[in-house]
Parts: structure tokens; C-alpha cells; sequence
């Protein structure tokens, strides 16, 4: 059949019967089986993966629209809606699919397209993915969308991009798609017109050699300072050197800090005038301080737990390369062996003069050997110390638990006494913590005791909020042999503990010291109830014990108690006379008010009696 072109109206050829149609469009067709085309498709996913897959297939139904475009407008047509129009009869001509409905289609002012909504009726690329049985995550009629894309574009005269929004094969009733020009996209484009793209597979090879090159000489500059940091390692100089080499690597500011953001290493040039405790990171990460400093930091790890942070500096808006990242990870690492090597050995030396106190206070050491353990542990044998015991409230249904806080408290103590270079040894003893210290290496900090007591008392409480801390301090000893007394004084002074305050002086403790040494608290407060348990049983407001009080310490004379307490003589005589009465006591029997005396004064130093 021979039909002349310029004279034929497109929409008239599309009057004949399909396989006539057919042939005045095209010279030859050729058919290709849906299952051949679904095999190609399944090797070609396997071969170069699922993404550029949809990217030759997209771009092969783009050339199709384009052709058939092309012939549409050899036809004669009246406008372009027309041959918009067309494109859908050229889309089943074809067999791609039953039907084509456009939806909606809008123009702006200057007639210009704006959007094209298509719905395909039983579209052969999603029914090739249902005869698998599966359901897709994501669109596939890849074909259908490049072909309406090549079609729009050529007769528009402009880039159109189509998009599938619904497709059947993810489980939708039909497949939709939306047809707009590419610059009415805007970000909803995503990634998607890289589709169209034709990118050569050698560019893609060239590109990817060389990444590859990029990464093997990263890879190898790497193992170079991997192998340093092992020398470095081996060779046991520590985390100094470690800072000191990368900086010579790489030219950039390196530092180490420990877990509570503290430097502990650095090299040249560092500079760090921000809050290190405010950066938060558990991976390798940049940071942006500023428009003109930037940190890369990773976490120092072992025993699955972040015990620092390795670091660069940059600045001048300076950024990272891959390289830095792989150096600092190696570097890292290389730290965290070193710290898990000294942690080690910090743990192993504690464990000895852990071991060596708690030896000296159960008194299974002789002098001899105190003095020569104490030698080899750094703590001279003739030096003064000083010892405080810490109490805590506990949870005693819980009793692991409990020992790791004790365990977790010991090593934050002992932090903070190396950072400030006090030697000394912190453990624990029954349910208390004990620290002694070496009283020079105190003295050498320039500070008062009761500053500095508060301040190792505000650290614990910083880092344990959940539990009450109470501290009792002892007097200092001129020698090593006596520390089971400075430990019994600790415990007297925590005798007197009470709710009015948290720290307890030994040498606070006067007469009543005496009897806070026996170390059953039972024995004390059997002998306080023996020598006034029948005054305070009637005395609730205090007023008798008062008197008793004030009558003892006056020295038993009356006219200087009636004076301190302005009441009458006839008064405090009555007082007193009731008072012995009560407690079955003759007040002039020296042994016996002393006795009184000694109860009054531990009900006192336990805040149970406030005057």
C-alpha cells in the first residue's frame, strides 16, 4: 500500500487494521518473545547489576519513542496535542500494553506543557515480573517510561521525563506515570534522569580503574604508617611518639584525650580552645567547629567500651581526604592497644598495693616487711600519711552490682588522684573504700584539706548522682606501720555520720573518739541506752537533757548553769532533782555523770541532739 505522506492525516493511518497500520509505518518489524526478553533481562541484572539494567532499558524505549515520533511527524497533524495524542496509539500498536488513558493534562499560559498523567492498562513489563510469583519493592516498566519520555521529547521539542509513580507489578490496581518537562521536576528528579543518560561502559570502566588507582595508593600510603605505628608499638615509647609520628605523616595537629575529655597527648600546634565534652561521636567523624576549624575524631576502643578519642586538626576551611580517614582508623587502633597495654599494667600495679593495704590493716604483715613492700611499691616507709574512708549507700539486693560500682568508683578515684600526682593507694574494705595518700604529694598541691576533700567529693557525686557519699578523714601519721590506726580513726569519724553533712574529722570527734574505735556499733548504743534511755524516753522535748547537758559542762556548778540556761537557782535545782530521779543517778557521783557525759556527747556527734 503506497500512501503519500504529506497528504495523509496521522490519526487516518491509525484507522486501518494493526497488521496494515504496521506496514505503512515500517519497511520490517520483527517480533521478540516476552520470555526471551525477561531471560535477557535476568542475565543482564546478574551481569551489571539491577540499576543499569533499568538504565538500557530505559534509554532502549527511548529510541523507540524517538522513532516512532519522528515518523508521526512525517504524517500531516494539526497540533501538538494531536501528536501527544498519537503517542499512546504507537504504545499499543506495539503491543507494550492493552490501553493508554490520559488522565489529565495541563498547559501553562504560553501553551506550553505542564503535566501529562497516564494510566497503562496491563502493561507487558509488569506482567513479565507477575509470572514470577513475586511482588517488586519499586516500579518496573522501565520501556514504557523511556519509550513515553523519546515520543514527548521529540515532538515537544523538549526534554520530558517520565516518572512511573504506581505500577502493577508492585501490587497497584494499574500502572500510573507522570509526564512533565525536566525542569518542573525540581528535586523530585532524584537520580532518575541519569537513566537517559547514554554513559559509555569503558568511561565507566576508565572511571572506576581509577578510583581503584586512587584507593590501592591510599591503601599503600596507609600500610606505610601502619607499619610505623607497629614499630612504635613493638618498640614501647607510647602514645607520645604515636602523636608525634602522624603529625610528621601528615602534617596535621594530632591529639589524644581520655574519656572524660581531657588531653593526655599532643603534638606540635595543636590548639583547642572548644569544649571537647560537647562533641559527641561513636564513629570515625568530621566536624565543622567553625567556618575555619574542623576535628576529625574516632573513638579509642576496648573491653567494648570508649576510652578516648584520636584526633586531627584542620583549619582554613580544610577538609579530609580518604587517606586521613584510613591513617586515623589504623591510628586508633594502634591507641587502643597501648592504652589496653598500660590499663593493664595500671590494673596489675593497683591489685598489688590493693593487696599489700589490705594485708597491713588485717595485721598479716610484720614491721620488716611493710617497710620492704612499702619500698618496692614507691611509698617510703618514713614518709607521713593520711587516709580517708568512703561510705556509700548501697543496694545490698543487688550485691554484684554493687561491686562493680565499687570497682567503676575506684577507677574514677584513682584518676582523679593522678591527674592532680598524688601517690596513693585506693581499694576497699568491707563495705567502704579506702584511700591512703602519701601526705607530701598532698602538700604539694598547695591546698586545703577540706578543699580538697570537697572536691574529690563533688567528683563522685558528678559521676555516681544515684547514691549519697559520706567521708571520714583521719588525723596523718609520720609513719607507714601505722596505718591500721589512721583507718580506725576513719572509721570512729564515720561514726558520728548523720544526715547533716557528708565529710567527718577525726580530730572533730574530741572525748567521744574513744568510744567510736569499737567497732561494734551495738556495744555504743547499748551504753547510750543504759546511761540516758530513761531520760529521753520522757524527755521529748529535750529540755531535761538540755540541763543535764549544760550542768555538766558548767563543771556541775549551779549558779554558772542557771545563768547560762537564765533560770532561777530554785528552778534548775528542781530540774536536776528530777533528772536524777529519772535516770536513777546521784549527781554527784563523778564516775557516774562522766559515764552520762560520754552518751551525751556521741548523741551529739551523731546530730541526734542539735543543742
Amino acid at each position: 500500500m503506497t500512501i503519500d505522506l504529506k497528504r495523509t492525516n496521522i490519526n487516518d493511518v491509525f484507522e486501518l487494521p494493526k497488521e496494515e497500520a504496521s506496514k505503512v509505518f515500517y519497511d520490517r518489524m520483527i517480533t521478540i518473545p516476552i520470555s526471551a526478553r525477561t531471560s535477557l533481562k535476568k542475565e543482564l541484572v546478574s551481569t551489571i547489576g539491577e540499576d543499569r539494567t533499568k538504565g538500557v532499558f530505559i534509554r532502549y524505549g527511548w529510541h523507540c519513542g524517538v522513532s516512532d515520533a519522528n515518523k508521526a511527524m512525517s504524517y500531516q497533524w494539526n497540533d501538538e496535542l494531536e501528536l501527544i495524542k498519537t503517542g499512546p496509539k504507537f504504545h499499543i500498536l506495539h503491543g507494550y500494553l492493552d490501553n493508554v488513558e490520559i488522565a489529565d493534562i495541563q498547559f501553562d499560559d504560553d501553551n506550553q506543557l505542564n503535566l501529562i498523567d497516564l494510566i497503562w492498562t496491563n502493561s507487558f513489563e509488569a506482567g513479565e515480573f507477575l509470572d514470577d510469583g513475586e511482588i517488586s519493592s519499586k516500579p518496573v516498566c522501565h520501556t514504557l517510561c523511556g519509550y513515553a519520555s523519546g515520543y514527548l521529547s521529540t515532538v515537544l521539542k523538549k526534554s520530558v521525563l517520565v516518572k512511573e509513580v504506581e505500577c502493577r507489578a508492585m501490587g497497584h490496581e494499574q500502572c500510573k506515570a507522570i509526564c512533565m518537562p525536566i525542569e518542573k521536576w525540581g528535586e523530585q528528579l532524584e537520580n532518575e534522569n541519569s537513566y537517559y543518560q547514554s554513559t559509555s561502559m569503558l568511561q565507566e570502566l576508565d572511571e572506576v580503574t581509577a578510583k581503584l588507582k586512587i584507593e590501592r595508593d591510599h591503601l599503600k600510603q596507609a600500610n606505610e604508617v601502619q607499619q610505623k605505628l607497629t614499630n612504635e608499638l613493638l618498640s614501647k615509647q607510647g602514645l607520645q611518639r604515636i602523636v608525634d609520628l602522624l603529625y610528621e605523616t601528615t602534617g596535621l595537629p594530632t591529639f589524644i584525650e581520655n574519656e572524660q575529655n581531657k588531653i593526655i597527648v599532643q603534638s606540635s600546634e595543636v590548639i583547642v580552645d572548644f569544649d571537647l565534652s560537647k562533641i559527641t561521636t561513636k564513629n570515625t567523624e568530621f566536624i565543622s567547629i567553625s567556618p575555619e576549624i574542623g576535628i576529625l575524631r574516632t573513638p579509642i576502643l576496648f573491653e567494648q567500651q570508649i576510652k578516648g578519642y584520636f584526633s586531627f586538626l584542620y583549619s582554613n576551611k580544610n577538609q579530609p581526604t580518604d587517606l586521613e580517614y584510613m591513617i586515623i582508623d589504623k591510628a586508633s587502633l594502634t591507641a587502643s592497644v597501648i592504652l589496653l597495654n598500660e590499663n593493664i599494667k595500671i590494673n596489675t600495679e593497683q591489685n598489688v598495693k590493693r593487696s599489700f593495704l589490705s594485708d597491713v590493716l588485717e595485721g598479716r604483715l610484720e614491721d620488716k616487711e611493710i617497710y620492704k613492700i612499702a619500698y618496692y611499691l614507691n611509698f617510703p616507709p618514713n614518709e607521713s600519711y593520711w587516709m580517708l574512708t568512703l561510705e556509700r549507700t548501697s543496694n545490698q539486693s543487688d550485691i554484684n552490682h554493687e561491686i562493680e560500682v565499687n570497682e567503676e568508683l575506684i577507677r574514677h578515684i584513682n584518676l582523679f588522684l593522678k591527674e592532680r600526682n598524688i601517690n596513693a593507694i585506693v581499694s576497699h574494705e568491707s563495705d567502704k573504700l579506702i584511700i591512703l595518700i602519701e601526705y607530701s604529694t598532698f602538700k604539694s598541691l598547695c591546698i586545703e584539706p577540706q578543699t580538697f576533700i570537697l572536691q574529690l567529693l563533688k567528683y563522685c557525686l558528678r559521676r555516681f548522682q544515684e547514691y549519697e557519699f559520706y567521708i571520714g578523714v583521719s588525723s596523718v601519721v609520720e609513719n607507714i606501720s601505722q596505718l591500721s590506726v589512721l583507718y580506725n580513726e576513719t572509721l570512729a569519724a564515720l561514726k558520728a555520720k548523720n544526715q547533716q553533712k557528708n565529710i567527718y574529722y577525726f580530730e572533730d570527734l574530741e572525748i567521744e573518739s574513744v568510744l567510736f574505735q569499737i567497732q561494734d556499733d551495738l556495744l555504743i548504743n547499748r551504753f547510750v541506752n543504759q546511761q540516758l534511755g530513761r531520760l529521753l524516753e520522757v524527755d521529748k522535748d529535750f529540755d531535761l537533757t538540755k540541763t543535764l547537758y549544760a550542768y555538766i559542762e558548767n563543771g556541775t556548778n549551779i549558779n554558772n548553769t542557771a545563768k547560762i540556761l537564765s533560770m532561777s537557782i530554785s528552778g534548775l535545782r528542781y530540774r536536776l532533782s528530777k533528772i536524777s530521779e529519772i535516770l536513777n543517778v546521784n549527781l554527784d557521783d563523778t564516775k557516774r555523770v562522766f559515764s552520762v557525759y560520754m552518751a551525751l556527747r556521741i548523741l551529739r556527734a551523731k546530730s541526734q541532739l542539735t543543742f
